[in-house]
């Protein structure tokens, strides 16, 4: 069901759909990608600008599961619909931590950091 969910993010950020990553992160989130950090919300509010033109999710494995946290480590590799986005395309790893209240799962955890394959 995470792996659903974590595309549904990632599907989320290539359409630009901020309302949709919305309801798949907590505003709270501590959010750390490409060396900087922010809230889940803060984060939402950029995904209006995030320029990827496909992903692809590998090597999906989860971490640590309990009856309401699940954390998950995994590969992604993105393009990049622009040159002035070619900062978001490459291969990294991935790490989510995702709670759930009452019936609902939301990332309150993401960081990710860039595989180097030079």
């Amino acid at each position: 069901m995470i792996y659903t969910l974590e595309n549904e993010m990632w599907l989320a950020a290539l359409k630009k759909d901020s309302d949709t990553f919305s309801t798949l992160v907590s505003e709270n989130a501590v959010m750390v990608c490409g060396g900087y950090r922010c809230t889940g919300a803060e984060y939402a509010s950029m995904i209006k600008d995030f320029g990827i033109s496909e992903y692809k999710i590998s090597d999906f494995e989860p971490v640590l599961e309990t009856d309401n946290i699940i954390q998950v480590h995994y590969i992604v590799a993105t393009a990049a619909d622009c040159p002035e986005n070619s900062d978001l395309a490459g291969i990294f790893h991935v790490t989510s931590t995702w709670k759930k209240t009452a019936d609902t799962w939301k990332i309150i955890f993401n960081m990710d950091s860039r595989i180097y394959t030079e």
